[in-house]
C-alpha cells in the first residue's frame, strides 16, 4: 500500500505542474511550446512591441514629411464694402489669392534630424524586441526549473509524511519519545508549506509568462523541452563572432543627433532666411473696374545676435557642444563597460559549467545509492522510510543539476545580450532552429 501511494505521488508530481487549472481544461485552449515557438508568440503578440511599433510608424511619418517647411502657403480671400452715404453708388470689392514660401538654412538640419530620429526609433524598436525575447526565454527556462522543483517538493512531502506516520506508530508502541513525533510532525507541516510555495511560485511565473507571450490566462501550456541540453554545454567561445550592442548603437545615434542639433543652432544663429510671396488682388469700385493691386515680394533676413557671446543663441550653441562632449564620454565608458560585463559573464559561465560537471558526478552517486537502497529494501534489510530518503536525495541531486543548468542558461542569455548576438547563438539553439526550418 505504501509503495502504491509513493508511486502515485511520484506520478502526480510529474504531471501536476503542467495541469494547473485542469478544471477548465475542457473550455480553455491547450498548446505545446518549444522555446522557439514561445519566442515567436512573444514577438507577435507582446504589447510592448506593438507600442514601440506605433512610435516607429510615427517617426517614419515625420521623416517622410520633414521637407514640408518648404511647402508653399496658399490663401484666398475676398471682400465688399459700401459707405452709408450714397449707398447705391459708392462701393468697393475685391478678391485676393496669394502664395508664399520661406526658405532657411534649417531645412537641411530638420530633414536630417527627422531621419536620425527614425533611425533611433528603429534601434529602440529592436531593443524592445530583444528585451521581450530575452524575457520569454528566461521565463521559459525558469518554468522548466519550477516543474523539477515541484516534483522534488511533492516527493519530500511524501517522505516527511511517511516519517511522521512511522514515528507516530513507534510512539504508540513505546519505541520513541513524543518529542520525536512532534519533530517529525513539524517537519511534515513545514514541507507541505514548501510544496504550496513552490506551486504558487510556478503559478505566478506562469501568469507572467502568458502575459509576455500575449496569451489568455486560461490557456493551458505544455512545455515540451527540458534543461538537459543546457546542462550538456561543455564550453563556449566568442572568438570570431561579430559583436553589436544596441545600447552602444543608441548612444552613437544620439551623438549624431546632438551634432546635427549643433549645426541647427549655428544655422539659427547665423543662417539667412529667404521669404518670397506673390499676390493677385483685382479690385472693383464704382470708379474703377478690375484693377490688380497685387504684386511680388522678396526679402532676406540675417540674424546678428548670434555674434554676441551672451545671447540666447550663442548659449544654445555652447549647450549643444556640451551635449556632444557628454555623449562622447558615455560612448567611451559604454565600450569599456561592455568589455568588463562580457568578461564577468564568461567567467561566471565557465564556473557554472565546472559546477555542472561536479553535480553530474553527485547525481551518479545518488543514483547508485538509490539503486542499492532499493535492492536492500527488496531483501528486507532497509525500511520504506530509508528508501524514500534515498529517493529524495536523488531528486535533490537532480534538482541541483537543473538549477545550475537554469543559472547557466540565464548567464548565456546575459552574455548574448551584452554582445548583441542573436539569442541561442552560444547555446546552439539558433543553429537548431535554422535546421528545423530547412
Amino acid at each position: 500500500m505504501k509503495i502504491t501511494r509513493a508511486l502515485f505521488c511520484a506520478t502526480f508530481a510529474i504531471f501536476f505542474p503542467l495541469t494547473i487549472g485542469a478544471q477548465s481544461q475542457g473550455q480553455a485552449e491547450k498548446i505545446s511550446l518549444t522555446i522557439q515557438k514561445a519566442v515567436d508568440l512573444a514577438l507577435k503578440n507582446n504589447i510592448t512591441i506593438k507600442q514601440n511599433q506605433i512610435k516607429l510608424d510615427a517617426a517614419k511619418r515625420a521623416k517622410d514629411t520633414s521637407w514640408n517647411s518648404v511647402s508653399p502657403s496658399l490663401t484666398a480671400s475676398g471682400g465688399l464694402s459700401k459707405s452709408n452715404k450714397n449707398f447705391a453708388s459708392n462701393y468697393s470689392a475685391y478678391v485676393q489669392g496669394s502664395v508664399s514660401v520661406s526658405l532657411s538654412t534649417n531645412l537641411y538640419t530638420n530633414i536630417k534630424n527627422a531621419a536620425l530620429k527614425y533611425q533611433a526609433g528603429e534601434i529602440s524598436y529592436e531593443t524592445a524586441r530583444r528585451s521581450v525575447e530575452m524575457n520569454a526565454r528566461s521565463a521559459f527556462y525558469k518554468l522548466l526549473y519550477h516543474v523539477e522543483n515541484i516534483k522534488l517538493q511533492v516527493s519530500d512531502t511524501e517522505t516527511a509524511k511517511e516519517t511522521y506516520e512511522t514515528n507516530r506508530r513507534k510512539y504508540e508502541q513505546g519505541a520513541i519519545s513524543q518529542l520525536d513525533v512532534l519533530s517529525s510532525q513539524v517537519n511534515y507541516e513545514s514541507q507541505m508549506l514548501k510544496s504550496q510555495s513552490a506551486q504558487i511560485d510556478y503559478e505566478n511565473d506562469l501568469a507572467l509568462f502568458k502575459q509576455t507571450l500575449g496569451l489568455d490566462q486560461e490557456t493551458q501550456i505544455e512545455l515540451i523541452e527540458d534543461l538537459e541540453k543546457i546542462a550538456k554545454i561543455s564550453s563556449i567561445s566568442i572568438d570570431g563572432i561579430e559583436r553589436s550592442s544596441l545600447e552602444l548603437s543608441a548612444l552613437e545615434k544620439n551623438l549624431e543627433i546632438a551634432k546635427n542639433s549643433l549645426l541647427a543652432s549655428r544655422f539659427s544663429a547665423y543662417g539667412p532666411t529667404l521669404n518670397a510671396g506673390w499676390t493677385y488682388k483685382p479690385t472693383w469700385s464704382n470708379t474703377s473696374s478690375g484693377t490688380d493691386t497685387g504684386g511680388l515680394s522678396l526679402s532676406i533676413s540675417i540674424p546678428l545676435d548670434g555674434l554676441l557671446p551672451w545671447s540666447t543663441k550663442a548659449n544654445n550653441i555652447a549647450s549643444a557642444k556640451d551635449t556632444i562632449a557628454d555623449y562622447e564620454l558615455q560612448i567611451a565608458d559604454k565600450k569599456t563597460s561592455l568589455q568588463v560585463e562580457a568578461q564577468i559573464e564568461i567567467k561566471k559561465i565557465e564556473q557554472l559549467i565546472s559546477s555542472i560537471k561536479s553535480l553530474e558526478s553527485s547525481v551518479a552517486l545518488a543514483e547508485q545509492s538509490h539503486r542499492m537502497t532499493q535492492e536492500a529494501y527488496n531483501r528486507g534489510t532497509r525500511n520504506f522510510t530509508e528508501l524514500l530518503n534515498a529517493r529524495s536525495s536523488l531528486e535533490k541531486a537532480r534538482l541541483n543539476l537543473k538549477q545550475q543548468a537554469y543559472n547557466l542558461a540565464s548567464s548565456i542569455l546575459n552574455l548574448e545580450n551584452t554582445l548583441g548576438l542573436p539569442f541561442g547563438t552560444l547555446s546552439g539553439e539558433e543553429s537548431d532552429s535554422q535546421g528545423d526550418k530547412k
